[in-house]
């Protein structure tokens, strides 16, 4: 038998016919026709349109729909947290989603196929942004964990986006296509318009309280900063904050400024209250470091009141303005961070308080308190404007 048969209309082949682009079966028909898993046209009565063999190339099925999709989700993010002033949802919802969506509709490839090439592309985009000095290790985590529902929902949509152009009879080639960067330019489209919206500033209260077997003088001598303390953090502080060097100036009166020394930077607090041996309050005047980007410190405090006749209860507060969305997810993480901050801080005074005895009893266990508290912006405006006008004129350096 021949390799083809002959009718009074056309010539079909009988050999199977491959897509030339995607490697798939077509369908045997006499009419031209598109195939339908990327939409490249073919005719069976021209050779040229079609293979006859399956391409051994896989690769070019996936990695090139996965290297745009890395790209743009890297560049996105990146741009994002450049030019933007709010770290929301286009920034850790809307930049997945697009990366996803130019995944699912980039790439030709089995369902198991998008689970290994998302979960794939999420770590090289995070290690990518990592390398980059764009993320920390703590931040990488956590960010690879948000990205994994609005990647896949991306996925979703953009493998949804070629069956309806192919549903269309339209050879939906992905590059060079304008739909395909307009969905890359839909996270900095976002972002603008996100920084544009009114929204009340909000103000995070953290509290934490430790009972020590002290005085109040003894726990008021033992204050000290973050970077006054000698043991070692645990290792959350490690991973999500920057590291302590060292603190100069004196905590012991009102107006004096005190310097903190990071590895990537400094805080500077001017002590604005003082009364031993119950409080001391500071306010945070000036930042430099990256760290300012996920949430603005605004002032701290420390208390001290008796309990009974050789006990003092420390309560150490920290104010600072929330800048990370969606709420639900990043609130959680801001609180455990902060707490653990104010415990090792409490536990480096209770040590220094109690002396040699303190490493006979196991440390006790601190005390959480969190509220919040909304300002809006113009009036959280005219009170910065207040503090500075204040701060101009007190003649303290």
């Amino acid at each position: 038998m021949s390799d083809a048969t002959v009718n009074p209309t056309t010539t079909v082949a009988t050999a199977t016919p491959y897509c030339r682009r995607c490697g798939e079966v077509l369908a045997s028909t006499n009419q031209p026709a598109i195939c339908l898993s990327c939409g490249l046209q073919y005719d069976l009565a021209r050779p040229d349109t079609y293979a006859t063999h399956r391409s051994s190339s896989r690769w070019k099925f996936w990695l090139p729909g996965f290297l745009l999709a890395v790209l743009v989700g890297t560049l996105t993010y990146a741009g994002c947290l450049q030019t933007g002033t709010e770290m929301g949802w286009s920034l850790f919802i809307a930049v997945p989603v697009c990366l996803g969506a130019i995944l699912g509709y980039a790439c030709r490839v089995q369902t198991w196929a998008f689970a290994v090439l998302g979960i794939l592309a999420i770590v090289t985009v995070v290690f990518t942004l990592y390398i980059g000095n764009l993320a920390g290790i703590f931040c990488g985590f956590t960010l690879a964990i948000l990205f994994l529902v609005p990647t896949f929902v991306g996925v979703l949509c953009g493998v949804l986006l070629r069956l309806f152009l192919m549903a269309g009879n339209w050879d939906h080639a992905w590059y060079f296509r304008w739909y395909v960067w307009l969905i890359a330019a839909l996270p900095l489209i976002g972002q603008q318009l996100e920084d544009r919206i009114p929204r009340r500033t909000e103000i995070a209260v953290i509290k934490t309280g430790l009972t020590i077997d002290a005085t109040p003088q003894e726990a008021w001598n033992a204050i000290m900063f973050y970077e006054d303390v000698e043991h070692s953090p645990p290792w959350l502080l490690h991973l999500a904050l920057p590291q302590p060097i060292r603190s100069e100036g004196s905590k012991q009166k009102e107006g004096e400024i005190v310097t903190c020394f990071y590895n990537c930077g400094e805080i500077k607090k001017r002590i604005s209250k003082v009364d031993a041996p119950r409080q001391l309050a500071f306010n945070v005047i000036d930042i430099q470091m990256r760290s300012e980007n996920y949430a603005k410190l605004k002032d701290g405090s420390f208390e001290i009141e008796p309990v009974g006749t050789k006990q003092s209860r420390i309560t150490l507060t920290t104010r600072f303005e929330r800048k990370l969305r969606p709420a639900f997810f990043w609130e959680p993480i801001e609180h455990k961070v902060i707490h653990t901050l104010h415990g090792h801080v409490l536990e480096g005074m209770r040590r220094k308080a109690e002396g040699p005895k303190a490493d006979q009893n196991p440390p006790p266990p601190y005390e959480p308190e969190d509220s919040k508290q909304y300002l809006p912006r113009v009036a959280e405006n005219r009170v910065e404007q207040t503090r500075t006008v204040a701060q101009s004129k007190d003649p303290s350096p």
